[in-house]
């Protein structure tokens, strides 16, 4: 039996649903895609923009993407955590959602109990504080994130609630969150690509970058 069996196993013995590759195959391709997309908005765009500190070293280098990247899924597990509870999508009492998914994710067994803290800390606050506190926790190990575009951070969370949804199959829902995220930045529904609508899990466009957009369309109504 591959991962992705087991996984989908544990799933719906956990949520009474039968539909635990589905959810297992979009959470993964979802919150990967965005995972790599926000690492590049905050990294690589910004330096394009602002230009490469040459004082760091390819070891440096990649010890900051590993740990930009492992502070990204911690928040991401914490935000769809929050998002199932908020639109129903697993047995309300049931907290075995964090600690899989975050096996799912992190590619941790048993999962480390510092980043289980981490995670009951963003899910113990508002999801303003979280946001609040994650962009502090990306400036502390990617200092170059405090120059990338403001409305990123706002479209982020959205963006992790709309793969929890479609993850799920709720994409009603998902076109809600869409349409709160052109509340944030009107301009990603004038894609001649994508027009706007959500994509599937894993699925980017080209031109805009939807579902997490590049620095052209981010900074395009500053």
């Amino acid at each position: 039996m591959d991962d992705a069996s087991v996984f989908a196993q544990e799933f719906e013995q956990q949520s009474g649903r039968r539909d635990g590759l589905q959810v297992v195959a979009g959470l993964e391709s979802g919150l990967d895609l965005l995972n790599g997309l926000l690492h590049a908005r905050l990294d690589e765009d910004v330096k394009e923009v602002s230009g490469a500190d040459s004082m760091l070293v390819p070891a440096s280098e990649m010890r900051s993407l590993l740990r930009t990247k492992t502070e990204i899924s911690l928040y991401q597990v914490a935000e769809s955590a929050a998002t199932i509870g908020r639109f129903g999508y697993w047995p309300a009492g049931n907290d075995a959602y964090v600690p899989w998914l975050a096996r799912l994710v992190l590619n941790e067994s048993p999962l480390n109990e510092s980043h289980r803290q981490k995670i009951d800390g963003y899910l113990s606050r508002t999801a303003r504080a979280r946001r609040l506190i994650f962009t502090d926790v990306l400036v502390k190990v990617l200092p170059e994130s405090r120059r990338a575009p403001l409305v990123l951070f706002l479209l982020f969370p959205l963006a992790v609630q709309i793969a929890t949804a479609l993850a799920f199959g709720d994409h009603p829902t998902a076109d809600k969150l869409r349409a709160s995220q052109i509340e944030q930045l009107p301009v990603i529904s004038s894609c001649r690509e994508c027009r706007g609508r959500v994509l599937e899990n894993g699925t980017i466009c080209r031109q805009c970058a939807n579902p997490l957009w590049n620095t052209q369309w981010l900074t395009s109504a500053e």
